[in-house]
């Protein structure tokens, strides 16, 4: 199925070519549980500019998991960081990291007459921009709320150290709503998905996939079979539809919000290894395959 991006984010690539002149340094926020599913990898390489990997809601993911996906971006040549964005500490040294690449010169390259550095924050939508901002900021200078599309408009945010940071709504490009069934699963896609049995069983399989399917309470015992799970979920949870039968709809939509919040424990749904989400992504619509260059 075709999808079209929607108005707010045509407007946010707009907003990055306008701006791009002035900016020092992008950061490129990604979901720590999906470090390379959610990046926007080929987009901010266009943008020629220094840039910062910043992993969010790394309290979400397995550490381990976390520490060999840095390792990956670091063999790679990215400077790059796993960040909580709401713990102070954390998105201290970020700060620092951000300051030490907007102030360091590349060999040949010239130094702004501006004093202040500037900073622009991309990556798609309800991955944290908007908490990250304001922790930053060290004040409510971005909404933020758990719902994809919230940041709409566009400014420009005073930090401590010389820096400016521009305001940003989310980025998807047509490659990454390829990936919109996966992405899905941390909540990124804009508007919401009423087929949470498909995308409760799409998790599921890719936990069984990354061997992590023990982290979903039976799943094992159902022999990893996700009609067998999701009734005996919803009897465990009490979840009953009309006729005493078991509410297979609620348990699945109460197993992505689990997953979502972190309730099944921190799980990084890609390895950095083996990076196999691919494998469950929809298959490319060829009329969208030169679509990335309109934006």
């Amino acid at each position: 199925m075709k999808r079209e991006i929607p108005g707010h984010i045509r407007k946010a690539f707009k907003s990055v070519d306008q701006y791009l002149p002035v900016v020092d340094v992008i950061v490129e926020l990604v979901d720590a549980r999906m470090p390379n599913g959610s990046r926007l990898k080929d987009f901010v390489k266009r943008l020629g500019k220094t840039s910062v990997i910043a992993l969010a809601k790394s309290d979400l993911a397995d550490e381990g998991e976390t520490r060999r996906w840095l390792e990956r971006f670091r063999n790679e040549g990215q400077t790059c960081l796993a960040v909580d964005c709401r713990n102070r500490s954390s998105v201290k040294n970020l700060a620092e990291m951000i300051r030490n690449a907007a102030f360091t010169l590349k060999p040949g390259q010239k130094a702004p007459l501006r004093k202040v550095r500037r900073v622009m924050i991309i990556g798609v939508p309800n991955v944290g921009k908007s908490t990250l901002i304001n922790s930053l900021a060290g004040r409510s200078a971005a909404r933020a709320a758990n719902m994809p599309g919230v940041t709409r408009s566009i400014q420009w945010i005073k930090l401590p150290g010389e820096l400016e940071l521009l305001d940003l709504p989310g980025i998807l490009d047509f490659a990454l709503l390829r990936r919109g069934d996966i992405l899905k699963l941390i909540n990124t896609i804009p508007g919401r998905d009423t087929d949470t049995w498909s995308q409760s069983k799409t998790l599921c399989e890719i936990l069984a996939f990354s061997g992590n399917q023990r982290v979903l309470p039976g799943y094992v015992e159902a022999d990893c079979s996700f009609e067998r799970f999701i009734a005996d979920y919803a009897r465990r949870m009490n979840f009953v539809a009309r006729g005493n039968e078991p509410d297979i709809e609620r348990a699945a939509t109460d197993v992505i919000k689990r997953f979502q919040s972190g309730g099944f424990g921190r799980v990084t749904l890609e390895q950095a290894e083996h990076d196999f989400t691919g494998l469950f992504a929809e298959t490319p619509d060829p009329a969208l395959e030169n679509a990335d260059d309109e934006n």
